[in-house]
Order: C-alpha cells, then sequence, then structure tokens
C-alpha cells in the first residue's frame, strides 16, 4: 500500500469537473454520504481545480470505519476524533 503524505500530488477523475484533474492529499472533515456524520480530520485526495475531495485513501480507512462504528453504537464521540492519530 502506497502511504501519502500532506502535500503529494497525483491525479484523478473528479466528479464535479467531469475530468482528469491534478489532487493534492490535505487533512480535510470529509461528510459520509447520508450527510449525517463526518469524518474529522482525515487524509484525503482534493481537486486543485474545484477544491472538493475526490477520493480517500487507503490509509483513512481506520478513520472512516471507527466513525461508521460511533454512527452504530448510537452516535457516542463519532465525529470527535482525530483521524490524524492513525
Amino acid at each position: 500500500m502506497k502511504v501519502y503524505e500532506v502535500g503529494d500530488k497525483s491525479k484523478a477523475v473528479c466528479e464535479d469537473c467531469e475530468a482528469l484533474v491534478s489532487t493534492t492529499f490535505e487533512y480535510r472533515d470529509v461528510p459520509l454520504d447520508n450527510g449525517q456524520w463526518t469524518v474529522k480530520g482525515v487524509l484525503a485526495e482534493v481537486c486543485n481545480r474545484c477544491d472538493n475531495v475526490v477520493a480517500l485513501p487507503a490509509q483513512s480507512t481506520p478513520a472512516v470505519r471507527q466513525t461508521l462504528e460511533g454512527a452504530r453504537n448510537g452516535g457516542r464521540d463519532s465525529t470527535k476524533r482525530d483521524a490524524k492519530a492513525f
């Protein structure tokens, strides 16, 4: 597994731009699909054109999993943990 760091550059398809774009890895608060829960401070791949999150690297999976588990357990502290600790 490739491990990314803040500031690393890559390319990805951005759904909003409908194009292959240059990206930069940054820490972001990323809402889950349902809009009710947010993964705080997770490393994300961000479109350099529109500034939207286009992907999460595999190393961010533990933070997403923790947020989902917190949501399933009644929401206890599910958005308060800082993903940078992973």
